[in-house]
């Protein structure tokens, strides 16, 4: 299990969001960070090199790794998610 963090920007993120589909992220973020072990990291590589995506359907997480803490930079739709800068 490892710990999770949030950005302002992860958070200001998940509130735009329906409350199912905000609820559906929450819940694989949470399987994720309690399976870590079983969960593969997917690079990012570009302007995001070294850090990782999660893919929730349509919905991508973008986050780094910061030891044992999960750090969630951005939550976005995957036509979307990597045009932020």
């Amino acid at each position: 299990m490892v710990k999770v963090t949030w950005t302002e920007r992860a958070l200001r993120d998940l509130e735009k969001l329906d409350t199912p589909i905000a609820r559906r992220i929450l819940a694989r973020i949470t399987w994720s960070s309690n399976n870590f072990e079983r969960v593969i990291p997917e690079p990012l590589t570009g302007g995001f090199k070294g850090a990782f995506k999660l893919r929730i359907g349509d919905w991508r997480v973008v986050y780094t790794l910061e030891g044992k803490t999960v750090a969630i930079q951005f939550v976005g739709h995957r036509r979307e998610i990597y045009k932020i800068k």
